[in-house]
């Protein structure tokens, strides 16, 4: 279903909420914007999809977020997979200001990604998931940094938090290269950092190497990301544009520990034609201590048996793995009391409410 253009809607335009629902994206909205950018251009057509299935309790939020930004050239595509929880009825509430969406079952996320990045006109490309959202001044900073560099991937900032409010952080991208992205255990420490809510790329970069793809279900954008980097690099807008959530249905959260597998198929893919001689067990081992990170993970799935097991493993497959710091700091979560743990983690991140952040 289509609807016609029309200018960004305003605060008043849009659909009344709840007396409980305050701050952003309910009762703010962001700047108006002047009729050009800093150099007298135009602003670029950014292009916004968002997949979702049962998300109800938070696409409200998400479409707000992105209509709210009051940015005056967006496409913004939903496209749902059938679901049955009410969402649909509130993306009726607002499809007057979308430029398509659609409700229909679907081969899963990946599928739903790459049917509204088929429709998408923009210059600037990039899903939102239904539990995500954009934070204000995302569309502005997204469009100064695509005129800065028109060919870059760009990387935003992303606020980290869990639903219950009990813990949020700023995810800053560092570091990201092909090089690091497929050395796998990299990938999961200091050395590459980089959130999929905090990144938009250009559309004809996108032509060039596809869409994601869709037999993965946990890491597409991971592999997307490898893709790009072979024939690109990135740039970091040292801004922070989205908020990632973390709640107990997400695939981040309930399933982690079947991410391995997929990781596993994607390192492999890639690090025979990356030409920096890697060592293959080397590579394991890494793949080992993710499976480790995953099970002593403080506030993921917590199974020291697991993680000491994906420990001795690594150990197996070549011991220089241990020789990294994130490595002594998975050996010592494996024998610090959980309590303890957890003390330290709360006292590292603070207790708080995202909305409190500042961002």
């Amino acid at each position: 279903m289509k609807s016609a253009k029309i200018p960004p809607p305003t605060l008043g335009d849009l659909p009344a909420v709840s007396s409980e629902k305050k701050g952003w994206p309910w009762t703010q909205q962001d700047s108006q914007y002047s009729p050009t950018m800093f150099d007298d251009s135009f602003w670029p057509r950014i292009s916004v999809v968002t997949p979702s299935y049962n998300q109800a309790q938070f696409l409200e939020e998400t479409i707000r977020s992105v209509l709210l930004q009051n940015y005056p050239n967006l496409e913004y595509i939903i496209i749902d997979g059938g679901s049955t929880d009410g969402s649909v009825d509130i993306i009726r509430k607002y499809e007057k200001w979308l430029t398509y969406w659609v409700s229909e079952p679907d081969q899963g996320q990946a599928h739903a990604i790459n049917k509204g990045f088929a429709r998408c006109t923009g210059e600037l490309i990039g899903w939102l998931n239904s539990d995500d959202f954009l934070l204000p001044g995302a569309f502005a900073c997204l469009a100064k940094g695509h005129a800065e560099n028109p060919k870059a991937i760009l990387l935003g900032d992303v606020l980290h938090f869990v639903d219950s409010g009990s813990h949020a952080r700023i995810s800053r991208p560092k570091n990201v290269t092909f090089q690091n992205m497929v050395n796998v255990w990299k990938l999961y420490t200091s050395a590459a950092s980089w959130s999929q809510q905090g990144t938009y790329v250009p559309r004809g970069l996108y032509q060039q190497v596809g869409g994601v793809d869709e037999t993965l279900r946990y890491v597409f954008d991971y592999d997307w990301m490898c893709r790009m980097l072979q024939v690109t690099s990135v740039q970091y807008l040292h801004a922070t544009i989205a908020g990632y959530r973390k709640h107990d249905t997400s695939k981040t959260v309930a399933e982690t520990p079947a991410w391995l597998p997929e990781v596993t198929k994607v390192v492999q893919r890639y690090q025979n034609g990356a030409g920096y001689g890697f060592d293959k067990t080397l590579v394991q081992a890494g793949l080992e201590m993710y499976g480790a990170y995953i099970f002593l993970s403080i506030t993921g799935h917590w199974n020291r048996q697991k993680g000491l097991m994906h420990l001795r493993r690594a150990f197996q497959k070549n011991w220089r793995v241990f020789l990294s710091r994130e490595s002594l700091q998975l050996c010592l979560r494996a024998v610090i009391p959980l309590a303890l743990l957890r003390l330290i983690k709360s006292r590292k991140t603070g207790l708080y409410n995202w909305r409190r952040v500042n961002v």
